[in-house]
Formats: C-alpha cells, sequence, structure tokens
C-alpha cells in the first residue's frame, strides 16, 4: 500500500498545475526510500519536465514497495482544484485496486472528502535523467521569477520566441515585423551567476509561459545555459523538492526538440 499528505494544499495544487501545463499524462513513481518523482516529456518532445518530491517533504509517507502509477494530470489537476487553502491533501493507492483516491479535509475536520481517478496504462518513455543532469553547461544564473516573466511578456509583442544569451550579464531579446526587444540583467542584478564562454539559444515562449506557472509555489529559477543545447531550469519547493525543465531551442529549420532521437 501506498499512502503520502501533503499538508498545504496551495503546494499540491501548483505542482502538479505546473507539470500538466506541458504533460497531460505520466507515471507517478514510488519510491519507499526517496519519495514521488514523475519524469516526462511532451508531446513534441521539445520539453521535459520532472518533479522530485522527496519523502522527508511530505507529513505522511508510507510504501510497502516500489509502484508505478499511470496518472492523466488532467483530471487529477481538475478533483485537486476542488481542495480548500486549509485543507491537507492525501494520495492513497492500495494495489489491489487500479485507482488512486485521493482525501481532503482540514486538519481539524473529522471527516474528509474522498474522490477516486482510475489509474490508465502507459507505456513510459526510456528518459535518462541522469544522463541529462550530468551535461555540463557554460553558464549558470539564479534570479527571481519576476524578471523572467517581464522578459517574457515584453518579448512577446514583437515575436513567439525569446534569445536568451549569457556573456559578461544576461541578455533576453526578441525581434519581429514590428520592432525588437532587449531586456538586460547586470550580474549584480542576479542572486547568483558563473559565466565561462559565451552562450545563445532561442526558446518559444509558448513553453516559457506554461513553465512559469510553477511561479505560484517559486519565486526563483535556477539557468543552466550552453549554445546548442537544452535551457536547464530549477525550481525548489518545499524544503528538498524541486521542478526541474529541459527546454530544447528552436532551430530554424526544424521546430522539433533536440531530444528526439
Amino acid at each position: 500500500m501506498f499512502k503520502a499528505k501533503i499538508k498545504d494544499a496551495r503546494i499540491v495544487k501548483g505542482m502538479f498545475e505546473a507539470v500538466s501545463a506541458i504533460i497531460s499524462e505520466t507515471l507517478l513513481k514510488v519510491d519507499p526510500d526517496k519519495g514521488i518523482t514523475l519524469t516526462a516529456m511532451d508531446l513534441s518532445h521539445i520539453c521535459l519536465v520532472s518533479l522530485s518530491l522527496v519523502k522527508e517533504d511530505l507529513d505522511e509517507f508510507e510504501a510497502d514497495q516500489n509502484y508505478e502509477l499511470g496518472i492523466n494530470l488532467e483530471d487529477l489537476v481538475k478533483i485537486i482544484k476542488r481542495s480548500g487553502s486549509n485543507d491537507e491533501i492525501s494520495f492513497i493507492h492500495d494495489p489491489k485496486d487500479k485507482k488512486l483516491i485521493i482525501e481532503m479535509k482540514p486538519e481539524s475536520a473529522k471527516k474528509a472528502r474522498k474522490f477516486t481517478i482510475s489509474l490508465i496504462d502507459i507505456e513510459g518513455e526510456e528518459i535518462n535523467l541522469e544522463s541529462l543532469e550530468a551535461m555540463e553547461f557554460d553558464n549558470k544564473v539564479r534570479m527571481g521569477l519576476k524578471n523572467l516573466d517581464e522578459a517574457i511578456k515584453d518579448a512577446e509583442i514583437f515575436a513567439e520566441v525569446l534569445q536568451v544569451q549569457a556573456k559578461e550579464n544576461l541578455i533576453f531579446s526578441t525581434t519581429g515585423n514590428i520592432g525588437d526587444m532587449e531586456y538586460v540583467l547586470e550580474k549584480e542584478e542576479l542572486e547568483s551567476s558563473e559565466f565561462s564562454a559565451e552562450s545563445t539559444g532561442i526558446f518559444a515562449i509558448s513553453f516559457l509561459k506554461n513553465i512559469l506557472k510553477v511561479s505560484a509555489i517559486a519565486d526563483k529559477v535556477e539557468m543552466e545555459l550552453k549554445s546548442e543545447a537544452p535551457l536547464k531550469m530549477v525550481f525548489d519547493i518545499l524544503n528538498s523538492s524541486r521542478i526541474m525543465y529541459f527546454l530544447a531551442p528552436r532551430v530554424e529549420e526544424d521546430d522539433d526538440s533536440m531530444y528526439e532521437d
């Protein structure tokens, strides 16, 4: 049997809404020693998202073995949205039933509202997350999400893409039919920065906006950049958990992701 509880419904909503903005279904993996994880790519193979919810961050966690639960995230989010701001949310799975139970109740309440969602069969993609995490990038910055949000809103006036350039500072820019924009963040304006070589990448604003839905539960982002490589974005949640994205750069002749092969 598997059971996990998080007392802050806002965190649960934020996590799954952020992930479901990129993918619609996934395998939720439960490890008795580590906690709960999921890793999946969008259908176009442009963006990979990975959620790691460590057991120490869960208010309650018990699992007698490893589980892989096929979840329709759109349906799960509809249920989670029914939670109140004071609710604590529990996820329960009994291997005898092909279902996931979601219970919601304020801590002081005697009875919980209970929802049951059917699990689905998913053929999990083989994604070597360890290999991706081991990639070496030329530049690394940490900054407030407000800066990235402003850059995206400025850029979408002119185009559907945002260029991210790192040299001695961080430069967001784009060019369109009616004009162009540039937004420069000096090193002093970044929370931290490590620049070793100039890098440039162009990324789809539609995906960046979906990624920024994580701003409901995070206010900082750590980005790693390298030319002709995906943009790595990490958002810390709770104490030791995180949501991580790898966003493929836009290619002039082919919009497919570099992960396709």
